[in-house]
């Protein structure tokens, strides 16, 4: 047995393992745990870290439990939890905001009237409901992690009340109207005729590559992270869906941004079935098309780079050149499974920033006079179908709030049901459409 400092735990080495070297140290609870290791460096740095927080933690209950201090640990915490980066750079500054009011109050003093008087105070400072509620949320979460490490006894009871602060909607809203839609589609659609002595002599080639993947997020209403997970195991052309249940994000990781499937989408509301549209149905026909084209491309590579093997290797050579070929495209075959995949070869997962320069570029071609993101179009979606539908006789607002993959019908309503009137307002009348008192 390696002996350490006092409280940093100890390295057993247990022979005859894979894993040997064996860690031995108390959890935050007093309870002995172990861990095992390859070698006994690894084994010796897993307890440096233990120790090193054990060390913050002292330093927390030593400096009086301050909300500046957790809120170090409670960052820390987050940041393991591969959180998007949008989404973690969102919740650090509502913390770092929370902190210069907060930061030199002991964590077992904010209660319910401290809380509720910061909400009160970030609402006559003009900010909105979304950043009050995100900001009461937040504080109660880092209350609860202090509440369940031990460094208050207790968690508090909340019952905080968010101040009704009048939306500043601005007036160019991130969607299209009916006529700039139609526009956007016959632009994702366009196609060119290529010079005459290109490979494409005699077609007429898509313009803008990620034209039909932009339409399908336009006709279903998906956002970008779920439309990227899609494979065509998700699409029934039986029953005309789409199952939704994954969700693409990008973390930080060792400094660089790296895409990770997750088995489950960004809300689990957001888990749901689509029954397609006749536009979505279309734009899936002309990917799968793609998809098509690709495979065979794909295969065709492959016997090339077979026969360029055959040319220059033999005997046992040729066999290992072979062999490496073979696992080369049987990769690059699993990988091409995405509805949204790349367009460029080995055609494997597609990237966000792919799509969403083609969506920049398809705006340039368009006279509009305000911008619209790639989210805008799942936006675009939502309104309109409301708008058109919201009226019909089997028309059932928690079902519609399902089909999007909302948490809640509250969220449905505020984010797109002032929308009916937003447009009410546009539509010319004359006095026989008008209703009699």
């Amino acid at each position: 047995m390696a002996r350490r400092a006092k409280g940093s735990g100890s390295i057993v080495e247990v022979k005859g393992r894979k894993k040997p070297w064996r860690a031995v140290f108390t959890d935050d609870f007093g309870k002995t745990q172990t861990q095992s290791f390859r070698t006994k460096k690894e084994a010796s740095a897993f307890l440096d870290q233990i120790k090193t927080k054990k060390q913050t933690g002292t330093q927390i209950l030593k400096n009086g439990i301050l909300f500046s201090a957790f809120l170090e640990l409670y960052l820390q915490e987050k940041q393991k939890q591969n959180m998007k980066p949008s989404s973690y750079a969102a919740l650090e500054q509502n913390m770092r905001r929370a902190e210069q009011d907060l930061g030199q109050m002991p964590l077992d003093k904010i209660n319910n009237d401290v809380l509720q008087a910061l909400i009160n105070q970030y609402a006559k400072a003009g900010y909105s409901q979304s950043i009050l509620k995100k900001t009461e949320d937040q504080i109660i979460a880092m209350l609860r992690m202090a509440a369940s490490k031990g460094y208050i006894p207790y968690l508090p009871v909340f019952d905080i009340v968010i101040p009704n602060i009048p939306s500043k909607r601005p007036s160019k809203l991130n969607y299209f109207s009916e006529e700039e839609r139609r526009m956007y589609e016959d632009e994702c659609r366009r196609t060119y005729v290529p010079a005459k002595y290109t490979k494409h002599a005699g077609e007429e080639p898509l313009y803008h590559v990620s034209g039909y993947k932009l339409l399908l997020i336009l006709h279903t209403g998906l956002r970008l992270g779920e439309a990227h997970a899609l494979t065509w195991a998700d699409f029934s052309d039986e029953s005309k869906t789409l199952t939704v249940n994954k969700n693409v994000v990008y973390v930080k990781q060792d400094g660089e941004f790296k895409k990770i499937t997750q088995d489950s989408t960004k809300t689990t509301a957001g888990e749901r079935v689509l029954v397609l549209n006749k536009s979505a149905y279309q734009d899936l026909l002309a990917l799968r098309q793609q998809h098509e084209e690709q495979t065979e491309t794909l295969q065709r590579r492959k016997e090339e780079a077979l026969r360029e093997a055959k040319r220059q290797f033999s005997g046992e050579a040729l066999k290992a050149k072979n062999r490496e070929i073979e696992e080369q495209y049987k990769r690059y075959f699993a990988e091409h499974k995405y509805i949204c995949g790349s367009a460029s070869f080995p055609f494997g997962s597609g990237s966000a920033s792919g799509i969403q320069q083609t969506h920049r570029r398809i705006l340039k071609h368009l006279p509009f006079d305000h911008n619209v993101s790639v989210h805008g179009l799942r936006h675009t979606y939502v309104t309109h179908y409301y708008i058109h539908h919201c009226n019909d006789p089997d028309f059932d607002l928690p079902t519609f709030s399902r089909m999007i993959g909302h948490a809640s019908i509250r969220t449905t309503m505020e984010i797109y049901a002032h929308l009916e009137m937003v447009l009410n307002n546009s539509i010319p009348r004359t006095e026989a459409d008008l209703k009699d008192f």
